[in-house]
């Protein structure tokens, strides 16, 4: 089977595995909402919002760490267990400052506990799940994540019906228990798989060079995953500030209903090409390398080209019904520039992986921290023309000046000195 008949097989299994889980938070949303209020919902959201930003931004240089190397590793039942005990004691650093912080913000010591539980389990359900990613096991994703999913509606329900428990303390649990469900599950899969290839044991790797490793590859895309959070932030921050709450209000709906669509739809394009491309990487296929990534991103050009088609034929119309914003051309414009924008994003995340794959991580620090300033100073410099346009616009020129920088940048000659030699 050649790259990209393995590739679509697991892309179909990864969309499967948000689908599913998805459609069944969909469906849970009104109930819950229902139950808690406005309010209640609201606060939990935000909260459990927190755990994941938190969980990503400072474990986030271990799971992509783990994708990384985990391939290459001499002894995948080792690696795997010197990885997880390098998130758990992460986990362990950061408990304390977290727990203090949470206790002074809600004033509830069981809160707090809750909060850091929950931190604890979404962190190592990634990491194992990271694991299960490298080892080719997409369609066990979907098991998990259906196990997630129902487990976590299921708890919910009960603490909530039957134990009148607190909203904050039932669902918090909730969400301790599916996420542990779902990472128990991907272990086990992950164990048998291993045991399974490797009958006869193999010399350990160190410990300690193995974390060093992950740190410095995985250090700089922590602070990568910081500037493109900021730069899917900024646009709506400087919109408040600027055009007021209503023009923000209705641009965060467009923006969270469309991008967050062709997120979930296509994300699972990189979820399912990274193993391939490590695994392809190792054995010298440079050729087909280069082949998929260009037939990945032909195809999502193309995609964006029948979207944005389908968008202005009939589909901002809908948009705009749903979110009950005004029907305008100005609404409608912002919609397709998100549209744009999403594209551009998600296009560069598959042209940036060459750069992964040797290492070279520093330079995509460098250069998103480039596409952000730029977008900051599309801020500043045109302010004074008090455009809404202008915010949805820096979040698509962001995305573009980072695609153009990490296509062209060898002809770029002050970004030479970021192209290192391959470390492997």
């Amino acid at each position: 089977m050649d790259l990209f008949s393995k590739f679509k097989k697991d892309y179909v299994n990864y969309l499967l595995s948000v689908i599913f889980p998805a459609l069944i938070m969909f469906c849970s949303i009104p109930i819950f909402k229902r139950m808690l209020g406005a309010n209640g919902y609201g606060d939990f959201a935000i909260w459990v919002s927190a755990v994941l930003l938190v969980s990503t931004t400072l474990g986030g240089w271990i799971f992509q760490s783990i994708l990384r190397f985990y391939p290459g590793s001499t002894n995948k039942s080792v690696f795997t267990k010197q990885a997880i005990a390098i998130c758990y004691r992460t986990q362990l650093y950061i408990c304390i400052p977290v727990f203090l912080l949470v206790w002074y913000l809600k004033n509830d010591v069981f809160a707090a506990l809750l909060f850091v539980f929950a931190l604890f389990s979404t962190s190592m359900q990634f990491s194992i799940l990271s694991i299960s990613q490298s080892s080719f096991l997409s369609k066990k994703n979907i098991y998990s994540e259906s196990i997630r999913a129902t487990s976590y509606i299921g708890v919910a329900l009960t603490l909530l019906i039957f134990f009148k428990m607190h909203y904050w303390y039932a669902l918090f649990i909730a969400v301790i228990i599916s996420y542990s469900l779902s990472a128990f599950y991907l272990y086990k899969q992950n164990s048998r798989t291993v045991t399974k290839n490797e009958p006869t044991p193999i010399p350990q790797e160190n410990s300690k060079e193995l974390a060093l490793q992950f740190f410095k590859y995985g250090g700089p895309l922590s602070l990568w995953f910081i500037f493109n959070y900021m730069s899917s932030f900024a646009d709506k921050l400087f919109m408040l500030k600027n055009s007021g709450q209503v023009f923000q209000g209705n641009y965060q709906a467009i923006f969270d209903l469309l991008s967050r669509t062709l997120v979930v739809l296509i994300s699972p394009v990189t979820t399912a090409l990274f193993p391939l491309l490590i695994i392809s990487y190792k054995e010298g296929r440079a050729d087909e390398i280069k082949n998929l990534l260009k037939k990945i991103i032909v195809i999502e050009l193309g995609l964006f080209v029948l979207t944005s088609i389908l968008y202005w034929w009939f589909g901002s119309d809908i948009v705009l019904n749903i979110l009950h914003t005004p029907s305008t051309y100005s609404y409608k414009l912002m919609g397709f520039i998100v549209i744009a924008g999403t594209f551009s994003w998600l296009i560069a995340m598959v042209a940036h992986k060459r750069f992964e794959l040797r290492l070279q991580t520093h330079f995509l620090l460098a250069m998103i921290a480039c596409a952000f300033v730029f977008q900051i100073s599309l801020y500043v410099i045109f302010r004074k023309y008090n455009n809404p346009i202008l915010y949805p616009l820096g979040y698509l020129v962001s995305g573009i000046v980072y695609l153009l920088l990490v296509s062209f940048s060898k002809e770029i000659k002050p970004f030479r000195k970021f192209l290192r030699p391959d470390k492997n």
